[in-house]
């Protein structure tokens, strides 16, 4: 088990490295090799001294002995650490706003607000994430579409993994509204889409024979008419779906958003701010048939047995260690989120804070550490309290991929799949480890040896 204690001042010129932008992406190359390092492909074990070919954007081979052809760049990782970039599981950043005011948009997409420009591509690029799941934030009920995003690209088009990685529904109620009219209000909107669906079924199936219409033979409720399985709405209203304005466009748009949700074309990522709130996503995820992941913060710990009972993904909350007063005792307690998890044999993914260059002093509510900004330090402080390396390291790479959907593409080092990868100068979960070299889709996106910034910063740091 490993236990490190982490100096501040080490810690710090390493966080004001991380705040910089990187330098200037090294010119992609049509084909690499990645030769004499040690590999950790995250779908099997380690390999020793290996290679991987790369061939436009794809890991072609992987293996000890795969034979490099002539026209190939061949970079020297003797000595160094070769496994998939970082995945961030859920994140509102990279966007010019990280939230919808607007409570019900399930239609719109978070592409369409990314910046590829942002300083935070530029961090995740130096610190070895490759991918991310960008999402609305929690402040909202349906916030919108969330896209899977590759962290380099002139563009957003040349960003994109995938378009509609889900939707944003959160439990927790904003500002004007109680719990109770918040989950009321997003099962008016599920329900709707719902009946959009079944008259749409209706529409294109068959006409029914005077003997398969027989609606006697459907369960009915107190005043006779069919329940069809669902609850339905109010008498007088039965048998079609709410209708927009003429002009309404949003109304048919949530609509249509929302039955895409409910076919299980679309994830749905279900943040849980109090763990009164897991209950209510489980029974939606049950009543709906969604495919959810649960996005879960600090204080969902409490209903862990619920959620191993789910089997549903889950996304942990980025303060994983903090203290709250016991409302009996009026005690202080030590609430580590890793070793809760564990007990209850819940895979979990990770995410992190997200402070940037510029807000630190800003920020009302700063974490107990800013190492949380760090995906591999996220993973060594589930090392510390009680996971192997190789499960820690699972939690940001493999395991998110899956979570997001995402698993075909990223997330290990095969062939066929994207060739995301990093070159470390040591072990992943050493804080006197860097980032060598980030590759994305094939091309070298980060190079610490051309990173000024960062070196200036080092030179700095070693003058005083």
């Amino acid at each position: 088990m490993m236990r490190r204690r982490i100096h501040v001042h080490v810690l710090g010129w390493v966080l004001l490295a991380g705040w910089g932008m990187t330098s200037a992406p090294v010119a992609a190359q049509e084909s690499l090799a990645l030769r004499g390092g040690k590999i950790i492909p995250m779908s099997g074990p380690a390999l020793e001294e290996g290679v991987i070919l790369i061939r436009n954007g794809k890991i072609e081979a992987i293996g000890k002995d795969v034979a490099i052809p002539p026209d190939v760049k061949v970079i020297d990782a003797k000595g160094k650490v070769i496994m998939p970039g970082f995945i961030e599981a859920h994140s509102s950043r990279g966007m010019d706003q990280t939230n919808e005011t607007n409570p019900n948009t399930p239609f719109l997409s978070v592409i369409d607000g990314i910046d590829p420009s942002q300083e935070y591509f530029d961090e995740c690029r130096r610190n070895g994430v490759t991918t991310v799941a960008i999402f609305p934030g929690n402040n909202t009920m349906f916030g919108g579409q969330g896209a899977i995003v590759k962290t380099a690209g002139v563009t957003v088009n040349d960003m994109i993994l995938k378009r509609g990685a889900g939707i944003k529904i959160s439990l927790k109620p904003t500002a004007e509204r109680s719990r109770m009219s918040h989950m009321a209000a997003l099962r008016k909107e599920l329900d709707a889409a719902r009946i959009f669906l079944e008259e749409e079924k209706a529409k294109s199936s068959p006409k029914p024979t005077a003997a398969s219409s027989d609606a006697s033979r459907e369960p009915k409720d107190d005043d006779g008419s069919t329940t069809n399985g669902f609850q339905r709405p109010p008498r007088g209203q039965r048998g079609t779906a709410p209708r927009p304005d003429a002009g309404n466009v949003d109304a048919a748009q949530v609509r249509a958003a929302l039955a895409s949700l409910l076919k299980g074309e679309l994830l749905a990522f279900i943040y849980c701010e109090l763990a009164m709130d897991v209950p209510q996503a489980l029974r939606l995820t049950k009543e709906y048939g969604l495919k959810s992941v649960l996005v879960l913060d600090r204080d969902c710990y409490k209903a862990a047995k619920l959620v191993a009972a789910s089997g549903l993904p889950v996304i942990l909350e980025p303060t994983l260690v903090f203290w709250e007063t016991q409302p009996q005792t009026g005690e202080d307690q030590q609430i580590i989120l890793p070793e809760v998890y564990r007990e209850h044999k819940i895979p979990v993914a990770l995410q992190v804070t997200g402070i940037g260059s510029g807000n630190l002093f800003r920020q009302p509510n700063l974490p107990p550490t800013l190492g949380t900004n760090f995906l591999w330090y996220q993973a060594a402080t589930l090392v510390k309290y009680g996971a192997s390396e190789e499960e820690a390291l699972d939690t940001i790479t493999r395991r998110a991929a899956q979570a997001v959907g995402a698993d075909k593409l990223v997330g290990t080092l095969e062939a066929g799949k994207d060739a995301d990868l990093i070159i470390l100068s040591g072990d992943p979960l050493k804080i006197d480890t860097w980032v060598e070299k980030t590759i994305v889709n094939g091309q070298v996106v980060y190079d610490r040896e051309q990173d000024r910034k960062l070196k200036g910063l080092l030179q700095s740091d070693a003058k005083k």
